[in-house]
C-alpha cells in the first residue's frame, strides 16, 4: 500500500465476518417483520398498536431496505424480502427457528453465569431439551427446503 492510498476514498471490501454480520442482521429483521405484524394484529390497545406500526414502518422496513442496498452496493447477496401480512410455512418455520435460536443463546448465557451445581444441571437439562427441539425444526426445514442460509463464500 502506498502512502497516497491511505488518503484516497477507496474502501476495502468487507471481510467475511463483517459481510456475514450484515447479512445476519438483515435476516433477523426480515424474519422478525411478520412476527411484528402478527403482534400488531393481536394488540387491541391503540397506543401499543401505534408503537408497533411505527417500529415496523419507520425502523424495521427502512433498515431492511438500507441493509439490502448496502449489500447490493458491496456485491453481497441479500436475504430476500418475503410477502407481507400472510405467512407461508417457510416464514413460520424461520420465525420458530429464530425464537429457538435466541432461547439457546439465553440458556447458554445463563448456564455460564450460574455457580451452584444443582442449578447448573437444571439449566443444562433445559438447554439440552431446547437444543433437541432446535435440531428438529432445522431438520424439518432442511427436508422442506425452508432454510435461509447465508450465501456461499
Amino acid at each position: 500500500m502506498k502512502l497516497s492510498d491511505m488518503f484516497s476514498n477507496t474502501l476495502h471490501k468487507p471481510h467475511w465476518g463483517g459481510a456475514f454480520g450484515i447479512w445476519d442482521i438483515c435476516r433477523h429483521k426480515i424474519i422478525g417483520l411478520p412476527i411484528l405484524e402478527m403482534l400488531y394484529d393481536m394488540a387491541d390497545d391503540p397506543d401499543l398498536r401505534e408503537f408497533i406500526e411505527a417500529g415496523i414502518e419507520m425502523q424495521v422496513v427502512p433498515h431492511i431496505k438500507k441493509l439490502q442496498e448496502t449489500m447490493q452496493k458491496e456485491n453481497l447477496a441479500a436475504p430476500p424480502m418475503p410477502q407481507r401480512k400472510k405467512l407461508d410455512n417457510q416464514q413460520v418455520a424461520l420465525a420458530l427457528m429464530e425464537i429457538m435460536r435466541l432461547s439457546l443463546i439465553h440458556d447458554t448465557m445463563t448456564f455460564m453465569d450460574i455457580t451452584r451445581e444443582d442449578l447448573r444441571k437444571f439449566v443444562w437439562d433445559i438447554t439440552l431439551d431446547d437444543r433437541k427441539a432446535f435440531d428438529r425444526i432445522v431438520q424439518l426445514s432442511y427436508k422442506k427446503n425452508w432454510l435461509m442460509n447465508p450465501p456461499s463464500a
